[in-house]
């Protein structure tokens, strides 16, 4: 279980910034960039297997299923993706006990 709360100041920053870049290239605005680039870009941000994990566990979690293909950019990145099955599915559990509902189920 990875509790982002208690992660050091230095990890959350960088997770937040891999929220906004792997987001943007992932389904956001440079989603037609090329695929080279847009690794680059997330790697960037960071190398670091587990925190890419963990953004893609949140990516996992989306309710809309709109997010695949930012799973999959981190997942090019290096992301862990132990990690992110496990992380995903604690946010799946939390965003579920607090009423958000699944379009893809």
């Amino acid at each position: 279980m990875v509790d982002v709360a208690k992660l050091p100041q230095g990890d959350r920053l960088v997770l937040a910034q891999l929220s906004g870049v792997a987001g943007r290239y992932g389904n956001g605005a440079d989603r037609e960039r090329p695929r080279d680039e847009a690794i680059a870009a997330v790697c960037a941000v960071t190398t670091d297997p587990r925190l890419l994990g963990i953004q893609a566990g949140v990516a996992m979690a989306d309710s809309h299923g709109i997010s695949g293909a930012t799973v999959e950019l981190l997942a090019a990145a290096g992301a862990d993706m132990t990690v992110a099955a496990a992380h995903g599915a604690e946010v799946r559990a939390r965003l579920e006990a607090q009423g958000t509902r699944y379009d893809r189920d």
